[in-house]
């Protein structure tokens, strides 16, 4: 169930409350549970005879320790459901918490798919961030603390059973962080209509998500104020989390998840690096996919080629990081690294997404190298 527009988060406290949950778990960060945003919350849901206990040991890219940790809070308070509210790494944390309450065990047990028996505790959504979707996918990405490795929980029982879109928690949000969860969100549609388990309903979703981006992420960057844009963007981040939650993603994503691990660049602004440099190498199998965006966002007219047509959406998409300042090279990228992160790229994707055309190694090789260069 997804509750939408200002004051929305108020409205699923509410819900929780009808509900009849009297002691419900939060699950934050320490800079928002500092920050007064979930203050108006916390009051609803007092008002509503609800005792919460708020849990804000969760950084970005969160460990197993972390989830751990909050699980024991929640034990220890006999909470009955969780609520998560922040950004991608927060509502992933919240979401293992709620699942392993129910699933006790090491974390690592987890890793893969439908690896859990048992549903996990009854799990609210709310997203301070426009992009990553994680408010609607079957799956949270947590650090094995031992082995620095990323593990993917990917299981249905992930799925938030209550949303809120509430664009006033995204006001604050600073401008580079809205440039660069935006891009996230764009990476999750482009990729999701480009893959080969795309559907009907997928790709409908996946434009959606791409035209409103297009139209509102400059909007929001430009003015945080915004209340329409910042709406616009939490409904596009929505729509692209449903798609690639079904579809899953490509080469963007499994570069950017390598650049990531090796310079510590932020998993948006990889996005945005290597975007367009993915699509350009995918060449013409896509084009007529890519033309389709364009035309379904209002970039390109019925009358022109797919060719030009697709060409004008990988041109905006240069051009949108670009008008945003966005940096174009990750910080401390050496060319040594460059074979290392190809063949983490080819292993991460043959293992999970069904890119529309697999590219050789040099193919790869030739993007990642691109971004030594511009360093």
């Amino acid at each position: 169930m997804v509750f939408s527009g200002r004051g929305s988060s108020l409205e699923l406290c509410r819900q929780l409350a009808l509900l009849g949950y009297t002691r419900a778990l939060i699950v934050s960060d320490a800079f928002l549970a500092g920050s007064g945003l979930l203050d108006d919350m916390l009051d609803t849901l007092a008002q509503a005879g609800v005792k919460c206990t708020v849990f804000d040991g969760i950084e970005p890219d969160p460990n197993f320790e972390q989830v751990a940790a909050g699980e024991a809070v929640l034990t220890r308070e006999s909470c009955e459901v969780v609520i998560g509210i922040g950004g991608g790494s927060v509502l992933d944390a919240a979401k293992l918490i709620a699942l392993l309450h129910n699933n006790p065990g090491d974390l690592a047990f987890y890793d893969g798919i439908q690896k859990a028996k048992n549903p996990g505790l009854p799990l609210f959504a709310v997203p301070t961030t426009a992009g990553t979707g994680s408010e609607t996918t079957p799956a949270s990405v947590i650090t094995d603390s031992a082995t620095h490795r990323k593990v993917a929980v990917a299981d249905g029982k992930l799925v938030p059973h209550y949303v809120a879109l509430d664009p006033d928690l995204t006001r604050t949000l600073p401008p580079r962080i809205t440039a660069a969860t935006g891009m996230d969100a764009l990476t999750h549609a482009v990729e999701s209509y480009l893959s080969r388990a795309s559907t009907p309903v997928t790709r409908d979703m996946a434009a959606t998500a791409t035209r409103l981006i297009f139209e509102n992420l400059p909007r929001a960057y430009q003015n945080g104020e915004d209340m329409d844009a910042r709406q616009a963007m939490l409904t596009a981040s929505f729509y692209a989390g449903v798609a690639f939650g079904r579809t899953s993603v490509g080469y963007a994503h499994a570069i950017a998840h390598q650049l990531g691990r090796v310079c510590g660049t932020p998993h948006g602004e990889a996005n945005a690096m290597v975007l367009p440099q993915v699509l350009e190498a995918y060449g013409a199998p896509v084009r007529p996919a890519l033309a389709e965006l364009a035309r379904s966002s209002g970039l390109a007219a019925a009358t022109v080629s797919d060719d030009a047509a697709a060409a004008t959406l990988v041109q905006r998409i240069t051009e949108l990081r670009r008008e945003m300042g966005m940096s174009l090279e990750p910080t401390g990228l050496a060319a040594d690294a460059v074979p290392g992160i190809v063949k983490a790229a080819i292993r991460e994707t043959g293992d999970l997404y069904p890119v529309p055309r697999y590219l050789e190694p040099d193919e790869l090789g030739g993007i990642v190298s691109k971004l030594v260069a511009a360093a």
